[in-house]
Order: structure tokens, then sequence, then C-alpha cells
């Protein structure tokens, strides 16, 4: 195997430069996946919803043939299946868990079926033009810094923003606010003239919009293509990257930076040593940025012991019993 092909010094930046990509499906749907768990909804529907994200985003960009009104699609559908969930869990009461992980199942089911029913007879899947690398002036010249951060595909850009807009939401805002409150003691909020349910239910949305914008750029700025099962887990970490950021949507970022990182350079390593022809099997190297990450989160997780989890998280609120 040629290392200098991974770790050499004209390797470095190009791999970090694309685990910077790699990471912002997993930070959208981990930032938006904060908002609901501060509301105190777990939202494990959270795979389910970039699934249909990325699915829609595929569909309408082929579609119209404008990968702009693709993305736009993206959120659209990923907060109307979370109305679907919030319906059930939040005007319902219907037990989180099951709930979440139903959607996921359904939404899974859902998407390879109409995905092989619209493109089973093509030999290849269609493809769509991802949006374009855009070089910020003056800041893409800085020495290391420029190449990696400042010469991303123009979706990188908007993740990290919508990211610090949930975050400035959250922390910053009266809604943001109502929101930890609900999720800390609903009880209380409701007391001080907080609708509790809408809350709630405003916070699902949001996080089933990240989600949904965390499936667009998969299909968007990475791939330019879609296929079936294309977030291949990703949603799972990003739940687990809200424990290790201490419910923080800007530390989740750094988790899901990690996760990205690691991700593009098993890709390397796979390239470097044949691809296909690699003695070693290509699953071994898939898995490698799961286990990093998860490895990481338990050691987060032993030293944090819980430190920042909402009280009301996955406890449905129902005003009469406490009226």
């Amino acid at each position: 195997m040629d290392w200098s092909a991974v770790f050499g010094a004209g390797a470095i930046i190009p791999w970090l430069n694309a685990g910077i990509r790699l990471a912002m499906p997993t930070a959208c749907a981990a930032a938006g996946e904060t908002f609901a768990e501060r509301a105190g909804v777990l939202n494990l529907g959270l795979e389910g919803m970039m699934l249909g994200g990325a699915l829609a985003s595929f569909l309408v960009s082929l579609d119209t043939g404008s990968t702009w009104i693709g993305f736009l699609a993206a959120p659209v559908v990923g907060a109307l299946m979370a109305l679907a969930m919030g319906l059930f869990t939040v005007k319902l009461k219907a037990e989180q868990v099951v709930t979440g992980i139903t959607l996921v199942l359904l939404a899974s089911s859902f998407t390879s079926f109409l995905y092989q029913e619209l493109f089973e007879i093509q030999a290849a899947p269609p493809r769509i033009d991802r949006l374009p690398v855009v070089a910020i002036p003056i800041l893409r010249d800085i020495p290391v810094v420029g190449p990696i951060l400042f010469t991303q595909n123009v979706l990188v850009y908007v993740t990290v923003a919508l990211i610090v807009l949930v975050w400035f939401l959250l922390f910053r805002t009266r809604f943001g606010l109502e929101a930890r409150a609900v999720g800390e003691s609903p009880v209380a909020a409701d007391s001080n003239g907080v609708s509790v349910d809408r809350v709630r239910m405003l916070a699902l949305m949001i996080s089933g919009a990240m989600a949904g914008v965390g499936g667009g750029v998969l299909v968007i700025a990475q791939l330019g293509f879609y296929q079936d099962q294309v977030t291949a887990g990703r949603g799972w970490i990003a739940i687990a990257l809200v424990y290790f950021s201490r419910w923080n949507p800007i530390w989740a970022l750094g988790g899901a930076l990690l996760f990205g990182v690691v991700d593009a350079l098993q890709l390397r390593i796979q390239a470097a040593g044949g691809g296909f022809h690699n003695p070693i099997p290509f699953e071994v190297f898939q898995a490698l940025p799961y286990l990093v990450t998860l490895g990481v989160l338990i050691l987060a997780a032993k030293r944090q012991r819980r430190v920042g989890q909402p009280a009301a998280l996955g406890i449905p609120y129902e005003k009469e019993a406490h009226a």
C-alpha cells in the first residue's frame, strides 16, 4: 500500500477538506436532534427523516432540473415526517422510542420501494448536478487553513450557517428558552403560560427539517445520485452525538467532524490499497468511522454521566395529570 497517498504532505489538505464535507449531513441532523431533545422529545426517527430528505431532494432535482429546488424539498419532507411523528408522540402521547423506530422502518421500506419502482430497469442510477465548490476570496489564500475550510461545496457553508442558526434559536431567543423550559419541567412551563405541545411540536419539526437537510446535503453536495439506504446509519450516529455534545449544537458539529474525518480517511486507505482489489474486505474500512466515533462517545459518556440531559426527555406531558 502507498501510505504517502494517505498521509503524505500532499494528501493531508485534500483529506481534511473531504472530512469536513462528509461531516455535514451528520452534523446537520445532530443539531436538529439537539433542539428536539432540549424540548423533551426523543426523535429516534432521525434516520428515516434523513432518508426522506435525501430521496426528495434527488427526485425533485431530477424532475425540475434545478438542484437548488431539489435541496429546498429536503427540509420540507423532513418537517412533514416530523409532523406525522409529532401527531403520535406529542398529541396522542404515544411512546417516543417505539414511534421513532417505527418511523425509521416505514421510511426505509417506502424509500426502497419507491426508488426500485422508479429506477429498477436502469443499469446505473441517474445522476443530478451537484452544487459547485465555492472558494471564498482572501480566506482561501490562508496557508493550510484556507484550502481546508474555505474551498468547499456551497452547501457546506449553508449547513454550518443553519447549525449556528439552530444554536442561536435555542440559546438566544424566547422560543429557545421556552423549548429548554419544556424539556426541563413541562409542568412549570405550562403553569407560566407556555403551550408544551406547541413548543414540542415545533421543536420536532425543526429537528425533522434539519435531518431532511442532512439527507439533501448527502445526495446533492457529495454523491450527485441516490442509492438505496444512502444514509447508512448516519441518523443513528447523529443521535449518539447529541449525548456526546451535552445537548449543544456546536459541540455536536465537533463530534460530526471527527466522524467525517475518519470517514474520509477510510476512503483514502481503500483507494491507496487498491479499492475492491484490497485483500482486506471493504466492509472493515466502512465500519471504521462508526467504531471510532462510538468509541469516543463511550469514553465521553463515562466522564460526563448525563451532564446536561433534559430532565423531561422522552416523557410525554399530559396536562390533565398535573392540573
